[in-house]
């Protein structure tokens, strides 16, 4: 083995194992550090339009074919395997009221264009592994990191029972235990609008919405609620159904099974598994889906979900985004971030190997983008959870949310194309970094980035007033129809149409 290397990387999923796998395939010396092996379990489990196009984005860009095997259900099927994923056909919210039935009225689920998958962490990430061990990087699992020292000159790693290893630079790629992020002092829940907790865990035997609570005749959905990304929300917050077996190939027996609360409404006090049976009691439409289940392992319970850091980059570091920051899953925005970040930063990188330019200033528009996106989802998820109260204003709000989300996948999809027509891989960096709004939604619209503010303005006002929600929803209704003609024409005005497609 050798102990010293160009690049650093700690933390093996999916994002230290992805930018691995282009550094090292790009010629330089990587390793990766993780205190843990694979095959492990890990959330952020959904695909999005975004996370597709990006990975194969960073397929086209670094010229490394098997990241494109994670875009889409089929590839994943053909090269990971048909327990690997389940399929995702769109997005949809089932609202609950206290003690009362499920009413198919009180439903939207927007339909994808395209299939998207739910990802079984645990074979994907172990994928992800061996794509960047596959192109060069060395791995070292298992093993402990005991302190990181940071100098003009380098990097050096202690390791437990192992000698040191040094390098030009290191990335923190872990999550929530993020060494580095630790050590520094960066972290903070300071100035974040959200506040809640998770417990998560899988589970056999979970029923659909379609057997649980109403079939396609009665919801009138355009897609079957088992094959999209499933979320019950309530007042006190929400709870994900993610199944791995929705597809004909699927040979994964689990369900992906999450809920959050916001602390501010309701704070857990309970065992995992008795606040599972109370949440359950409280909306029994809900408990429909879990009449058979049986965990297949144990719940993770995490008191609090959100923080932030005030820095990602400088001097011979930088930290992705899940070492950065996390707010919520609520929209699967964490890969989206994660890869949008690694396009950004793996170019900066493999000039600084060419240059010795390890500055912080270097780095600096990685970590606008990061920290951009960090405050873009506290202030999306914290006005989602108080939309959660009202059945109208969430059938308002989350249009807000998808146009962008629409937007910001057009802009990729564009990037993509112009890349896939003239292979200028300088030509695409630059029209990436020339993007007005990195990690924000639209990435690159004026007239969304101020619906968003303004929408936004209106749901942290009356939370303050305590306004009726009858007035919040009229008035971000009326700022959709003021800015429909500058945005995508979906329709996002017509309210009664609670599935956003053409009639």
């Amino acid at each position: 083995m050798m102990n010293k290397y160009d690049v650093i990387i700690i933390g093996s999923g999916i994002s230290g194992a992805l930018t691995a796998a282009i550094l090292a395939r790009s010629g330089l010396s990587v390793l990766i550090l993780d205190s843990a092996q694979h095959p492990r379990f890990s959330i952020g489990e959904a695909t999005t339009p975004e996370s597709g196009v990006l990975l194969r984005l960073l397929s086209r860009r670094f010229d490394i074919p098997e990241i494109a095997h994670l875009s889409s259900p089929d590839q994943i099927i053909e090269h990971v395997g048909s327990s690997a994923c389940g399929i995702k056909l769109g997005f949809s919210f089932a609202w609950h009221q206290q003690g009362a039935a499920s009413s198919p009225e009180h439903l939207v689920a927007p339909p994808l264009k395209v299939p998207e998958a739910h990802l079984f962490r645990q074979d994907i990430d172990y994928f992800a592994l061996l794509i960047a061990l596959k192109y060069g990087a060395e791995s070292r699992q298992n093993i402990k990191i005991e302190g990181i020292t940071l100098t003009s000159d380098g990097v050096e790693v202690a390791l437990a029972n192992a000698a040191p290893v040094q390098a030009a630079f290191i990335i923190d790629a872990a999550a929530q235990g993020a060494p580095l992020a630790r050590q520094l002092g960066v972290r903070t829940t300071e100035g974040l609008a959200t506040d809640t907790c998770s417990f998560f865990t899988h589970m056999l035997n979970v029923k659909s919405y379609e057997d649980a609570l109403a079939p396609l005749s009665r919801s009138r959905a355009p897609i079957a609620l088992f094959q999209s990304t499933l979320h019950h929300i309530f007042e006190e917050g929400w709870l994900w159904v993610i199944p791995f077996n929705n597809h004909p190939q699927g040979t994964n027996p689990l369900c992906s099974v999450g809920f959050q609360f916001n602390n501010a409404k309701y704070r857990p006090t309970e065992a995992p598994e008795i606040e599972f049976r109370k949440l359950l009691k409280k909306y029994p439409a809900i408990a429909e889906h879990f009449k058979d289940a049986v965990n297949a392992r144990e719940w993770i319970y995490a008191p609090r979900i959100n923080y932030r850091s005030v820095q990602s980059v400088g001097d011979r570091f930088c930290l992705l985004p899940q070492a950065t920051g996390f707010i919520d899953p609520l929209f699967s925005r964490g890969l989206i971030t994660t890869f949008e970040s690694i396009l950004r930063l793996a170019p900066k990188v493999l000039e600084a190997a060419r240059t010795q330019r390890w500055q912080r200033e270097h780095f600096i528009e990685v970590e606008r983008h990061c920290l951009n996106a960090v405050s873009t989802n506290d202030q999306l998820v914290s006005c989602s959870y108080e939309a959660f109260s009202d059945f109208h204003l969430w059938n308002v709000w989350h249009r807000v949310w998808l146009s962008g989300s629409n937007l910001g996948s057009a802009f990729l999809q564009g990037l993509l194309r112009d890349l896939e027509h003239s292979g200028d891989c300088d030509q695409f960096d630059a029209a990436l970094q020339a993007a007005r709004f990195p990690g924000c939604l639209s990435l690159n619209s004026p007239a969304y980035e101020s619906l968003f503010a303004q929408s936004c303005q209106v749901v942290q006002r009356a939370r303050e007033l305590a306004a009726p929600v009858a007035d919040t929803a009229r008035k971000l209704h009326e700022l959709i129809k003021e800015h429909e003609s500058e945005l995508l024409p979906f329709g996002y005005s017509q309210i009664s149409n609670r599935f956003i497609v053409k009639t």
